[in-house]
């Protein structure tokens, strides 16, 4: 037969048992409720980070329209060299078509 004592014992095994799930519960609710308020955050974030996205994409797409095709430049440039007799003239041609180049990069860069 079972004694009071085991019988008490039992309970309160089963109650400090049962004290213990509670705090687990409440601790992973407590992380759930964390998470859902980080997983809202990091939603936001991903929503901007989106529109950024789609925004310089609308930029370079713009961009690319305003610039000349690479066959385009090739044509300026073998038109032009054809001008240039001599080395002299062939540099100085190049340093301004490399001067116009650093033109277009720094425009280019101040749209970004």
């Amino acid at each position: 037969m079972v004694s009071e004592h085991q019988i008490i014992a039992l309970v309160e095994r089963f109650e400090h048992k049962l004290n213990l799930l509670r705090n687990a519960y409440t601790d992973a609710q407590n992380r759930i409720e964390e998470l859902e308020v980080e997983n809202l955050a990091l939603g936001e974030k991903l929503r901007e980070k989106d529109t950024e996205f789609k925004e310089l994409r609308k930029k370079h797409v713009n961009s690319e329209k305003n610039t000349p095709k690479s066959k385009d430049v090739g044509i300026i440039v073998k038109d032009n060299l054809f001008k240039t007799d001599t080395n002299a003239e062939l540099k100085q041609q190049l340093d301004e078509y490399i001067r116009e180049l650093e033109r277009c990069i720094a425009h280019l860069s101040s749209l970004s």
